[in-house]
């Protein structure tokens, strides 16, 4: 069987070809035309998304090759240095940022953002347009609530969680290492986690893991992290628990192997949150040897559970629960991605625009235009007639315009 991470399908010495190929397929996609999705070069955003398994293989190559600081110095070299983050940050003791303000996605680094340091420091998926030729034995499916995607960061007996922009969204005590007063003078205890907040139930339900008590995880694999996630949660039964030194539940959100079988038993699944609290917002699939990356990575996909028969297969069993969200209007995901970043791309505009008045010229002079014909002046637009529209985008990449 073809193995995507074997030296044996590469010249090993050749790593200027690697290079190529990964500059081809991961930095510029759009120069390679061949892809999987039939809907894939209709649609400008879905462009950007072809060639999804190669790069794929692609980037396993290179977080395989210690021989490319270069291409990883942006993504995995710079979350292995996100423990001298954590410190210098403690030393300064910024200021809360509640700013509404949402910068530009970019190439994320720890140290290249003194005011923010973990702004773009999150794993962000792409969404998934092709199945992986690996699909059933390499890969997890996630169930993810409707929440506020969070980094937690303890140190020093204060927990701070933060939005994917690198905000602090709000302080709280928390019993996990390094959480609360009573562990302050211990240096040593510091954990980095990846999860989303629901503010309604006061939890946070964590899919991923950079750092446990000093050591860095983000150079494991996603097999590993989850396995150690749950061991380490099984040792702390108080954080299930609202005490004054847990003001935040916490709770681990199952990784399920997607072999045929267990995967066509979870589609089958409703609700997968008690009583439907939280709510499903959408599934996450990761790569089992994918280390914890900042950025965007073909090796995590994101997909509705309408779509997962358009995309994986009309061989999966789906619950009839999910074929009915499917919004009225809804042709293919092609056209469902186009309309969804154009339309965060208008909001992003509209935002904008309300920071000044634009001014128009008329038959009787100036007139300043308010935000709301701003937003009419760009033309109209059609609409996503779906509860999705409302959700937080931040484990979705949504490619911007060109």
């Amino acid at each position: 069987m073809y193995n995507p991470c074997s030296f044996d399908n590469y010249n090993y010495f050749n790593m200027d070809a690697v290079l190529t190929q990964f500059e081809n397929t991961v930095i510029n996609p759009n120069q390679n035309a061949e892809t999987k999705n039939p809907f894939a070069g209709m649609y400008k955003y879905m462009g950007q998304l072809s060639n999804q398994e190669q790069r794929r293989q692609t980037s396993l190559i290179i977080q395989k090759s210690s021989l490319i600081y270069s291409q990883r110095g942006a993504s995995i070299d710079a979350c292995r240095g996100i423990l001298n983050v954590v410190n210098t940050t403690a030393m300064r003791k910024p200021k809360a940022n509640t700013s509404s303000y949402q910068p530009r996605n970019q190439v994320p680094g720890f140290t290249s953002n003194f005011v923010m340091p973990y702004k773009n420091v999150l794993m962000m998926s792409e969404w998934m347009v092709e199945r992986p030729e690996d699909f059933h034995s390499n890969w997890y499916v996630v169930p993810c609530p409707k929440g506020s995607r969070v980094l937690v960061v303890t140190h020093k007996g204060n927990t701070k969680f933060y939005n994917r922009h690198g905000c602090v969204k709000f302080e709280k005590e928390t019993a996990l290492p390094g959480g609360n007063r009573s562990e302050f003078n211990r240096k040593c205890l510091c954990v980095i986690l990846d999860g989303f907040y629901v503010e309604t139930l006061n939890t946070v339900y964590i899919i991923d893991i950079l750092a446990w008590n000093n050591q860095p995880m983000t150079n494991c694999e996603t097999e590993f992290r989850y396995f150690w996630l749950k061991s380490q949660f099984q040792q702390l039964p108080e954080t299930k628990y609202i005490t004054s030194r847990n003001e935040v539940l916490f709770e681990l959100l199952p990784k399920i192997d997607c072999d045929p079988l267990t995967f066509n038993h979870f589609m089958m699944t409703v609700p997968h949150f008690n009583n439907f609290l939280p709510a499903l917002d959408g599934l996450l699939f990761y790569h089992k040897l994918a280390n914890y990356v900042s950025g965007q990575t073909p090796l995590v996909g994101w997909l509705y559970p309408y779509m997962v028969n358009e995309v994986l297969g009309d061989e999966i069993t789906v619950h009839p629960s999910y074929i009915l969200e499917r919004p009225i209007d809804y042709i293919n995901q092609a056209i469902f991605i186009e309309q969804f970043a154009e339309k965060r791309e208008r909001k992003k505009i509209f935002n904008a625009e309300n920071a000044r008045p634009q001014r128009m010229e008329t038959s009787s002079g100036t007139a300043e235009l308010t935000p709301a014909q701003t937003l009419m002046s760009l033309g109209p637009f059609r609409p996503i007639t779906s509860s999705h529209t409302s959700m937080d985008t931040g484990n979705i990449f949504i490619p911007r315009r060109q």
